[in-house]
Order: C-alpha cells, then sequence, then structure tokens
C-alpha cells in the first residue's frame, strides 16, 4: 500500500493509513507495523497515540464518521404526533430523509481512496460489530434511526413497535444493496457510469417507499 504524504500531522497519517488498511484485511488481518509504514511512523507511535491497536481502530472509527457532516444530521424535525400538519410533514421528511441518505452514499464513488475505504470499513462494522465499536455505531445511526422511525409512526400510526421497526428496515436496506450491488448492475446494464441521473434513482425509492408503506395521499388518484 502506498506511503501516505507527509504533510499531515503523524496521528492524522496513522488514522487514515488505518482505515485503508482495516479496510483491506479486517481488523485481525492488517497489522500495526504495515499500518506505521505506510503512514510514514514508527510503529510504536500506535501505542503512544492510541494505547494499542484497538485503540487505533476506535479512533478509526471516529474519524470516519466525523469525517463529513451528514446530509441526514441537517434535516429538520417533525412536529408532534395527532399535531396539526405532522402528517404533511412526516410526508416530507420521509422524501428528505430518502433523498439525504442516498447522496451521502453515493458520495463516495472512488474519487476519494480514503473515503471508499472508510465506506467499505463501516459496512463491515454494521453488518458484524465489534464488541469495542458497539457504542460509537449506535451513536452513529441514532440520527438516522430517529429520524426515519419519527417519520414511518406518524405516518403508520396503526403499526406497532415491531411492525414499524420491519419498514424502516426495509427502506434502509434497498437503499444499502442498490449502492453495495452497483457493480454487478453495471455490467448487467453494459455501463460502467451507471447512474448517470441520481435524482431519477431517489425518486424510485421514493415512490416505491411510499407505495410500500401504503401512504394514500402521496398517489392522489385523477378525477374523472
Amino acid at each position: 500500500m502506498n506511503l501516505l504524504p507527509l504533510q499531515a500531522d503523524t496521528r492524522t497519517r496513522l488514522i487514515e493509513s488505518a482505515i485503508l488498511h482495516f479496510a483491506a484485511k479486517g481488523f485481525d488481518g492488517a497489522g500495526i507495523r504495515e499500518i506505521a509504514k505506510s503512514a510514514n511512523a514508527n510503529s510504536a507511535l500506535v501505542a503512544y497515540h492510541f494505547c494499542g491497536k484497538e485503540g487505533l481502530y476506535k479512533e478509526t472509527l471516529k474519524a470516519i464518521f466525523s469525517r463529513k457532516v451528514s446530509p441526514v444530521s441537517l434535516l429538520s424535525g417533525l412536529p408532534p404526533v395527532g399535531s396539526p400538519g405532522a402528517r404533511k410533514a412526516a410526508l416530507q421528511g420521509l422524501q428528505d430523509y430518502i433523498r439525504a441518505f442516498i447522496t451521502e452514499i453515493m458520495s463516495c464513488q472512488g474519487s476519494d481512496p480514503i473515503d471508499e475505504a472508510a465506506m467499505i470499513l463501516m459496512t463491515r462494522e454494521m453488518q458484524s460489530p465489534r464488541p469495542i465499536s458497539a457504542d460509537l455505531l449506535l451513536e452513529h445511526v441514532r440520527p438516522y434511526v430517529t429520524c426515519l422511525s419519527n417519520c414511518l409512526q406518524i405516518l403508520r400510526p396503526d403499526l406497532n413497535e415491531d411492525e414499524l421497526f420491519a419498514m424502516g428496515v426495509s427502506i434502509q436496506g434497498l437503499i444499502i444493496h442498490f449502492k453495495n450491488s452497483l457493480g454487478i448492475q453495471r455490467l448487467i446494464r453494459g455501463n460502467p457510469a451507471y447512474p448517470e441521473d441520481l435524482a431519477k434513482v431517489i425518486q424510485h425509492h421514493i415512490d416505491f417507499s411510499l407505495r410500500g408503506l401504503g401512504v394514500p395521499e402521496a398517489f392522489p388518484q385523477p378525477r374523472n
């Protein structure tokens, strides 16, 4: 793996090198010496800055979560359930959420190898959380869970907690699967640039999710 430039401070270089190595080899496969070598640093500095490999891994995840401001965290809150305008706000809020989330995960498309590695590492961690990262993960996903859950609770007040959770997981899962399967989608379509029109993809996910939720006012019937 290529050495990182020396312009950044040692701690930052170690974290960026760790992102690349942990993404490529996982926690167990990545070695402290190779991470330090790629960072142009002495391996003893991992203990100095991070108290060892687990500390480095935890700080690496913190750095990933704070690399960019999540568009979802900027969305407005919703009025209380049952208040005037709550349903209309929730309908718009769900659309805004889907748009923000797709825009966020599609922003890592190979232009920056560290961003791409960060996405790989975060996806792997979401699938199989390590005990040392559980609290960090919960803190990171809380705004997403809160925003989506609030919208669904208002739009489908007839559903119980388990049903609402399943609806949220389904919406989120479709979007994540779309991102993770882009390679095979491009092969099937014979188009390495797909999707050129991200707005069209976003609208599809919005429409598909609203139909799956059974939200009638999202698709008003034409008058005869």
